[in-house]
């Protein structure tokens, strides 16, 4: 017994040396500000430094999880840090750089350096493909080649596999869920531009200001958490009888869609000048003819967002799903993965990361599709709203 707890509490040698450099730092540190004689803000700050070095320090060399926890947050904010300084410091000299004077020595070279380009790019194409690249090679691994802790996760140590792909699809409903996921979503979407539409839009025209007001007041209805509202919810789905069926969720998901989306459409119909639906109307137009034909293709920028907004709080809303919906046939998919591939303590973790990959591929190629789309979206209502 004492053999095998000695072996338990045996230090990795990584963390002694690492715990040793961080001590030799603090000790460096706290002699410098001394022999510098450094006062106010920055004496604060090295001395606060220096603390933190001697805690991590201590918390490594005893084994604790949080201070390997804080070293790691440390190191991302460092890194984030010099990423932003250096993005900065480029932005600074691109500004520079633009001087007729410049431009003429360097014959209309391109400011920013390949490599700066090149480091960027790959820093911030890696952070978000790198949840994919997971979630493929989890997919495709063998449970052996998955537990085994002197494998490398990273790459495929056996064959690959389908022995995940054809548990999620052959012993789970999990075809029926993305199915009754899209027809949710995609009634979803059309009620919520049913109906914020035409709300958002007699709101943006309303004179004075009881529009913007009413707008406000109906933008903090989305914030009330659903954690206080499913209870009475619930009581309103039992009593027209739609518990346990996916037009409880038909029900309930407007509440939370139509506020967002009107409070982001009203920014996009303040932006377009009236004078141009008054224009269609001299021309022949009706009042809605105008709106039709004149302001919704103006503001499909807009419209986009709130359909990908809608369908996406569809595919990841869980409590609703959860207390609404009880029969595996009638579950959605966010609701209905972590419900049948968690049994207990076992987690089907190859059926989790592929049931994962389907279900999030459509959603990521549909914001890259209409990426800039998306983003003129939120933008232009928040900010002219």
């Amino acid at each position: 017994m004492v053999e095998i707890r000695a072996a338990e509490t045996k230090k990795p040698l990584g963390l002694t040396i690492l715990a040793g450099a961080l001590l030799v730092a603090a000790i460096v540190l706290l002699v410098r500000t001394l022999t510098l004689h450094v006062g106010g803000l920055s004496g604060i700050g090295r001395m606060v430094a220096v603390f933190t070095l001697l805690l991590l320090a201590i918390g490594l060399q005893k084994l604790h999880q949080g201070a390997r926890v804080l070293l790691f947050f440390l190191l991302v904010s460092d890194i984030i840090g010099c990423l932003m300084a250096l993005f900065l410091y480029a932005l600074r000299q691109a500004q520079y750089l633009q001087s007729p004077g410049v431009k003429k020595a360097f014959g209309g070279l391109n400011p920013w350096p390949p490599t700066v380009k090149a480091l960027v790019l790959t820093v911030f194409t890696g952070l978000l493909a790198f949840p994919f690249y997971w979630m493929v090679i989890a997919t495709f691994k063998q449970n052996i080649d998955l537990y085994g802790m002197e494998n490398n996760p990273f790459i495929f140590n056996l064959p690959p596999t389908l022995d995940h792909l054809r548990l999620l699809f052959g012993q789970t409903g999990f075809l029926r869920w993305l199915g009754n996921t899209a027809l949710v979503g995609v009634i979803v979407v059309a009620i919520t531009l049913l109906l914020s539409l035409p709300a958002a839009y007699a709101l943006a025209r309303l004179t004075g200001r009881w529009g913007e007001r009413l707008g406000i007041a109906i933008f903090l209805t989305y914030l009330v958490p659903p954690t206080l509202l499913f209870i009475p919810l619930s009581r309103v789905v039992a009593v027209l009888g739609l518990q346990d069926t996916i037009w409880s969720l038909v029900l309930v998901y407007p509440s939370v869609t139509v506020p967002f989306s009107i409070w982001l459409l009203m920014g996009f119909f303040k932006s377009i000048p009236k004078e141009l639906e008054d224009a269609a109307m001299v021309d022949g137009l009706t009042r809605f003819g105008a709106f039709i034909r004149m302001v919704v293709p103006i503001s499909l920028s807009g419209i986009l967002t709130v359909v990908i907004f809608s369908f996406t709080l569809v595919t990841q809303e869980f409590v609703y799903a959860l207390t609404f919906i009880s029969p595996e046939s009638q579950q959605m998919v966010g609701v209905g993965i972590p419900i049948f591939l968690v049994r207990g303590d076992v987690y089907f973790w190859g059926s989790l990361m592929a049931a994962c990959l389907v279900a999030s591929l459509p959603i990521a190629f549909v914001y890259n599709l209409f990426l800039d789309r998306f983003i003129a979206g939120f933008t232009v209502g928040a900010v002219k709203g």
